[in-house]
This record gives structure tokens, C-alpha cells and sequence, in this order.
């Protein structure tokens, strides 16, 4: 009676219109607040247990970080019928992340000495090709789709065992985190977030508050205090960055546009660099707790729970004195 795509396309619609009203991913973090909560008060005696130490510990956090939100790219399986333009770069996107993600993945195994307690070629081959496999049957619907995210996953391998394993390696789960925000805004259907355009004040908050947080993790990572700047010349510039960005939010709340999204993003990257670049100093773990704080929206945001654990467990370990009045004390 019913053709089956115009079934999907109806329990999706269905779905959707679901989520404009009562958001999921706001639901789901509620429900798990205790389990955060148990994790912030037991979580660190657990892993130390599991052998990690103030030595290793950002590397733990990467290499999970990485490793789950590449399985819960991969598992997830968004549906590319409900992309809106026949030409989508989802795929390439993704493609993309899954290859920063594997060399991530593969950079933090070698430190952690992961790899050296596989003693076959054979078992790490056996790994890949079920990573492949996974990525096949979660990406698109044509061979190009297939090829590019199979691919992705070989060339992060390769490039990960050969690149210098002194790299930064938190700064790089930061920009993809970004990336994905970014993605999610363009195609809100394909991760089951809403409809472009239909989105409520709680979708646009989660979103501008995960964007706040990423650019918050890079600003106070690479921008130092000097104290420098006459407090004149700083008055002038900081209002001046405050109104581009309160212009910048008004447009995005009106149109729910990305390239708005992504210039209100860097007009508060640029307000926090002054302010920090004003200052005498800064608290040090600030940069470990606004990238606690991103992993526990975004993983909110996207509904993947484990991502908002680590970012809970990164809290109560690394940045305990730091207050969340700090964070917005930049603006």
C-alpha cells in the first residue's frame, strides 16, 4: 500500500517534529545526571585503578575522546535521505574527521604503549578491517561514499603511525569537536537535532554554548597574558568586539545561519584573546576546564553519553579550581 521510503520518510518527519518541541539530547542529559554525578565522585579512583596517572592522562582522554566519537560516528549511521541537497558534503566531512580521528587514535596508542601489547600484525589488521567494515555499512548510499570513509580510516592509520608523536594532541580533539558542532548545525536532520529553520531557543543555546566552549578550549590554550594594552585602548576594542558579536548573535537566532554561526564564534575567540592578552595572567587550568566543560555539552549535544563521562571525569581531575564564573568573566 505504502512504499517503504515514503514509510521512512514519514516516522523521520514524525521524529523530527518530536524533537522541535520536547529536544531529545536535553532529555536524555537530564536523565543521566546521576550517572555524571557518580562519575565525577568515583570516576578517578576508578581509572586509576585502570593505570592512569598524571603521566598519561591526557593522553587517556584523547585516545577515548577519539575512540568514541569515531565508533559513535561510524555505529550511529545517519540517514543520508534526509539531506535536503542532492550535492551534500556530509560524507566528505566525515570522511575527513574519521581520518584526524584515526591519527589521533593511532598517535595515543602508540604513547600509551597499546601497540606494543599487540604482537601480531595480523591482530591490528583484524582491527582495521573491522573498523572498515563498520564504517562501510554507516556511510552513504554509493560507492564513493563507501570508498571515501574506508579510506579515511587506512590513511589515518598510515599517517598516525608515521607522524611525529610529539604532536599536540588535545588541541586536535578541540578543532574536530568544533567540526562536528559546525556539521551538526548545517544538517540537523541527518543527526537527528531538528529541522533547519524550525529550530527552538533550547537547540540554539546547546549549539552557541558547545561553539563558546570550543573556542573558549583554543583561546586560553594558545593566547598568553601580557599585560600590555592600555585599559583606554582596551575599553574601546572590547565594547566594539561585544557589539559585533551581539549583532552576529541577533543575525543567527533570526536566519539560523552557518557562516553567521561561525562569525559569531570567532568574534567571542577575538573578545576572549584581548581580554586574555590584557591581563597579567590567567588561571592555568582554565583551558582544562573549558574543554572539560565542551566534552560534557557536546556529548550532550549529540546524545553520547560516554563522551560527557570523560569530560566529567577530565573535570574532577584536572581543573577542580576552577569556577564557571571564569569562563564567562572572558566575555
Amino acid at each position: 500500500m505504502f512504499e517503504n521510503m515514503l514509510i521512512v520518510n514519514t516516522a523521520l518527519s514524525s521524529f523530527n517534529n518530536a524533537a522541535l518541541y520536547a529536544p531529545f539530547f536535553l532529555v536524555v542529559g537530564l536523565m543521566l545526571m546521576p550517572l555524571f554525578f557518580m562519575t565525577y565522585v568515583y570516576g578517578t579512583d576508578f581509572v586509576t585503578k585502570l593505570g592512569w596517572n598524571r603521566g598519561n592522562f591526557d593522553n587517556q582522554i584523547s585516545f577515548w575522546t577519539a575512540l568514541s566519537l569515531m565508533l559513535w560516528l561510524m555505529l550511529f549511521g545517519g540517514n543520508y535521505a534526509v539531506i535536503r541537497d542532492g550535492i551534500s558534503v556530509v560524507s566528505v566531512v566525515i570522511a575527513l574527521v574519521l581520518f584526524v580521528l584515526m591519527i589521533n587514535i593511532v598517535q595515543n596508542s602508540i604513547q600509551l604503549h597499546y601497540f606494543s601489547k599487540i604482537h601480531k600484525k595480523k591482530y591490528i589488521m583484524g582491527i582495521l578491517s573491522v573498523l572498515a567494515l563498520m564504517a562501510f555499512f554507516s556511510s552513504g548510499n554509493n560507492w564513493f561514499e563507501f570508498l571515501l570513509q574506508i579510506s579515511a580510516i587506512f590513511c589515518g592509520f598510515i599517517v598516525g603511525v608515521y607522524a611525529k608523536k610529539d604532536a599536540k594532541i588535545i588541541p586536535g580533539n578541540i578543532i574536530v569537536l568544533g567540526v562536528m558542532t559546525v556539521l551538526v548545525l548545517m544538517q540537523p536532520e541527518f543527526f537527528r537535532f531538528g529541522q533547519m529553520g524550525n529550530l527552538t531557543p533550547i537547540h540554539i543555546f546547546s549549539i552557541i554554548f558547545v561553539g563558546f566552549c570550543a573556542i573558549t578550549a583554543l583561546t586560553t590554550k594558545y593566547v598568553r597574558a601580557h599585560g600590555q594594552i592600555r585599559r583606554s585602548v582596551y575599553i574601546k576594542l572590547k565594547w566594539l568586539l561585544r557589539i559585533v558579536a551581539l549583532l552576529a548573535f541577533l543575525l543567527f537566532v533570526s536566519t539560523e545561519s552557518v557562516p553567521v554561526f561561525i562569525g559569531f564564534i570567532l568574534s567571542i575567540g577575538l573578545s576572549e584573546s584581548l581580554t586574555i592578552y590584557h591581563r597579567k595572567s590567567v588561571p592555568d587550568d582554565l583551558y582544562k576546564y573549558s574543554f572539560a566543560v565542551l566534552l560534557i555539552s557536546f556529548g550532550i549535544l549529540i546524545i553520547c553519553p560516554l563522551i560527557s563521562a570523560i569530560g566529567v571525569l577530565y573535570l574532577s581531575s584536572e581543573s577542580k579550581d576552577i569556577k564557571y564564573p571564569d569562563l564567562l568573566g572572558l566575555l
